[in-house]
């Protein structure tokens, strides 16, 4: 019997760090390092489309990235930009049909490294989603998985009974040295989060939401409210609240998810129809 991947389980087959992360091997031993999250000079991530990529899933995935730069923009500036390579470029991304959804972390100007984006399309399973292909160039822009955050554990429980042996360091937390959260709320409903049953041995969740017990982990329709507001401060298209706004921020940004997280389960419900 053939059996289907869905297209969550994908993003897991890569082998890499925490399924789908590509780093360079002296970080990975632990070496000294600057900080993962370099951002791509002025916001332009060049790139180049094989030809293992269908037009279908070429014209979807340059969709893709044109919703990432419309989210994102502010008024007329534009906070990112991905554009086709020229023989200029250096550094760029290569996107490829392979195995599993994978990305590299950051542009990462001085490491040796595989800047290679992977999208997995078979008859067994696709990544060939909008949001999984967001999720992957938003690594590509520098950010990490939201469930890794040094503060996670205010927010889920990881049931690592549940877990597949051997994988359990896909659910290392950061700490505070590695990651800035950019003052942004921890955010169920990102493009970012695993979802809930994610390595499980067991069909049992492996992550559980603590202050929201009816929360949508690991939804990949596209980028959330946290990850755009992520991308604008992060490439300076907006500045770093005040710690007084950032209290006032914090009650709105938890409005918009919830009704981010309802828009969500009504398309979900839509869909399925």
């Amino acid at each position: 019997m053939k059996i289907l991947l869905n297209h969550i389980s994908v993003l897991f087959l890569g082998g890499y760090y925490q399924g789908d992360m590509i780093l360079p091997d002296e970080i990975l031993r632990g070496a000294p390092h600057r900080p993962l999250w370099q951002r791509w000079p002025s916001g332009i991530i060049p790139y180049d489309m094989t030809p293992s990529i269908s037009l279908n899933h070429s014209l979807l995935i340059v969709d893709a990235m044109r919703r990432m730069e419309n989210l994102t923009r502010v008024g007329s500036r534009s906070c990112i930009t991905f554009r086709p390579k020229t023989d200029l470029d250096e550094i760029f991304i290569t996107i490829r049909n392979g195995t599993g959804c994978s990305a590299h972390v950051g542009y990462l100007q001085d490491y040796e490294l595989n800047r290679t984006v992977t999208l997995m399309h078979t008859s067994n399973g696709t990544c060939m989603r909008t949001g999984i292909i967001q999720h992957e160039l938003l690594h590509v822009l520098g950010f990490f998985h939201e469930q890794s955050r040094p503060d996670r554990d205010e927010y889920v429980s990881i049931q690592w009974e549940n877990i597949i042996n051997g994988t359990e360091f896909n659910f290392q937390k950061y700490t505070w040295e590695d990651i800035d959260t950019l003052m942004i709320p921890y955010d169920y409903g990102s493009v970012m989060h695993y979802q809930a049953n994610a390595f499980s041995s067991n069909g049992l969740p492996t992550i559980i939401a603590t202050k929201n017990s009816s929360a949508v982990l690991g939804q990949r329709i596209g980028m959330g409210p946290s990850d755009i507001l992520e991308v604008q401060r992060y490439y300076g298209c907006v500045p770093m609240p005040s710690s007084t706004a950032m209290r006032t921020s914090t009650i709105l940004m938890s409005s918009t998810i919830f009704i981010e997280t309802a828009l969500i389960l009504f398309l979900s419900c839509a869909f399925s129809l």
